[in-house]
């Protein structure tokens, strides 16, 4: 999507937040528009501080599993995206903003974007990978990839002295990557 389309994209949603606002405080007078989208902002940015502390906790007892954190991720940019959209001012974006907070229907979203392969995330006990993918509808024909493919294997760093000591009676070190040189995947 080009700059243009973007652009034209928040000014005809701009425009329509505007309509709808005057048009609600026609019904209900100005001073009670105005309180209730300061008490959506309110009830948004608390529902935001919530799912998001929850997001981040499921995300980091993933990571400590040892798991890729593909949905967490994504969840956590649709969290994003539905606080951008209760701090603007307008009943239309606190709507979309609210089915971007609340758990059910982010979730379902999430997992429609996963689904769909618009984000991908593949993860083993050695490491994870978490990329977008072009397909069908999304500007490509199918599983196409461009640019670098970095192959390799991940191991366990040891412990103190380079000694890898026993699993359970010491914290999980850092991977790191043994990468063989890149190959052109085109």
């Amino acid at each position: 999507m080009g700059f243009g389309r973007v652009f034209l994209t928040l000014l005809v949603f701009a425009l329509i937040e505007v309509m709808v606002l005057a048009a609600v405080a026609d019904l209900i007078g100005w001073p009670v528009t105005i309180v209730a989208v300061v008490a959506t902002a309110l009830i948004g940015s608390a529902l935001f501080r919530r799912q998001g502390l929850d997001t981040w906790t499921r995300l980091n007892e993933r990571m400590n599993r040892g798991e890729m954190p593909g949905r967490e991720l994504v969840e956590g940019m649709m969290l994003l995206l539905g606080g951008a959209f209760l701090i603007t001012p307008g009943f239309i974006s606190d709507a979309v903003g609210f089915a971007l907070l609340l758990p059910q229907s982010r979730r379902a979203l999430a997992d429609r974007m996963i689904r769909r392969g618009t984000v991908q995330a593949f993860a083993s006990r050695s490491g994870g990978v978490f990329f977008y993918q072009r397909g069908p509808g999304r500007g490509g024909t199918g599983n196409t990839y461009e640019g670098s493919v970095y192959e390799g294997s991940a191991r366990e760093n040891g412990g103190e002295n380079g000694k890898a000591g026993d699993e359970g009676d010491r914290p999980r070190r850092p991977l790191t990557l043994d990468q063989d040189p890149p190959r052109d995947r085109r």
